[in-house]
């Protein structure tokens, strides 16, 4: 049913449109669609319809699958712009809100000023080095940090563009991954992106507020800070380096009335080799020691303790258009010897993966009929 009513709002889109150039960007309706699927295999064990833990992108164990099938539009005028997004697969299966399991973005807004908009809705994070769709990532897999990331938040969105090289955005929202409140209380963001040049760029993200629900106590006030460092070399060499550091008040496994801490990092180079042709590498480290991201398991110790993690990634990736993509991914992850977190034919700290997708994105620009 909900398939159908995506698709009776892109035949509606269609009948509103004249497929027109026009160099002028106001009064435009973008409509979006893009699929990815996958095969997936792993050295661990699993049940088939089960998705495997620490991972949203080829979630199943030795399957074909959909990591995602999205359709939506946007509008963008002089002084008002929107956009609606619906989306099912395995990756909002494994991840997304229980409220909203189908609705990825939903968000409309209005100009304040020169170059400032204000939006209020449903939206995709403004934390985090990587996006959680394979489409904007070198690969197509996602590092542990980023699977702990926020991928969707609700609020308010203040955005600027301050200079050419300076771009803000400041975010009132219900909370961390939240899309409906856990809490009473609300929790503030920030982004800035600096661009040293047109092959260099920074970006600085953060979110604070208070993660625990009303009746527990004492508060829980989680500050979480992403920073990550954009760079390219004649097109052909690029870095992608990106570091988390989060705190939390009375969190602590050993005293919970301190504060925990835990960090990430990743870092990934892509090789372009022509057109078509690339081959990326990347590094990552996740330590949540006291498990306020992650969640607490028990080692093979009986101590209760969060995720520790590392892992090596190397990938292709062949483009036969340059809106299609097919990858091929190999991923090898050890935890701490006494951190068993994995199941094959008895508990294990490490786990390798195959990965398989093949992507298409499409996006159609056109000028609504006067």
């Amino acid at each position: 049913m909900k398939i159908r009513f995506a698709f009776l709002v892109f035949l509606i889109s269609q009948s509103l449109v004249q497929a027109q150039s026009d160099e002028s960007d106001d009064n435009i309706l973008n409509i979006k669609a893009y699929t990815d699927v996958y095969y997936a295999t792993y050295d661990t064990k699993s049940m088939q319809q089960e998705f495997l833990p620490y991972t949203a992108v080829g979630a199943r164990d030795n399957s074909f699958g959909i990591n995602i099938a999205q359709m939506g539009v946007s509008y963008s005028d002089k002084n008002v712009r929107g956009e609606f997004i619906v989306h099912m697969g395995d990756i909002p299966s494994a991840t997304w809100s229980d409220d909203f399991p189908y609705l990825q973005v939903a968000n409309a807004g209005f100009k304040l000023g020169e170059s400032i908009w204000i939006d209020a809705g449903f939206f995709g994070t403004h934390l985090g080095t990587e996006s959680f769709l394979p489409k904007n990532n070198n690969l197509s897999s996602i590092s542990f940090l980023t699977y702990h990331e926020p991928f969707f938040q609700s609020g308010v969105r203040l955005t600027w563009e301050l200079s050419d090289k300076l771009y803000g955005e400041l975010h009132l929202l219900n909370g961390y991954n939240s899309l409906v409140d856990n809490n009473d209380a609300k929790s503030l963001g920030v982004l800035l992106n600096y661009s040293i040049n047109d092959n260099t760029s920074i970006t600085y993200t953060n979110l604070y507020g208070r993660e625990n629900e009303d009746v527990i106590s004492p508060d829980q006030n989680r500050f979480y800070q992403n920073v990550y460092f954009d760079k390219n070399w004649d097109d052909r060499l690029f870095l992608l380096m990106g570091f988390d550091f989060g705190i939390q008040s009375n969190s602590d496994l050993d005293n919970p009335s301190k504060n925990a801490t835990m960090y990430g990092g990743l870092i990934t180079f892509r090789y372009q080799f022509n057109d078509k042709w690339s081959s990326t590498i990347r590094g990552e480290v996740m330590n949540d020691e006291n498990g306020f991201l992650s969640g607490v398991v028990v080692d093979d110790k009986g101590k209760s303790r969060g995720l520790e993690i590392y892992g090596l990634t190397i990938g292709a990736e062949y483009r036969p258009a340059p809106n299609t993509y097919f990858r091929t991914e190999f991923r090898y992850a050890q935890a701490p010897d006494q951190l068993k977190i994995f199941t094959a034919d008895a508990p294990t700290n490490s786990r390798t993966e195959l990965l398989f997708t093949l992507g298409i994105d499409i996006n159609r620009k056109v000028k609504l009929a006067e």
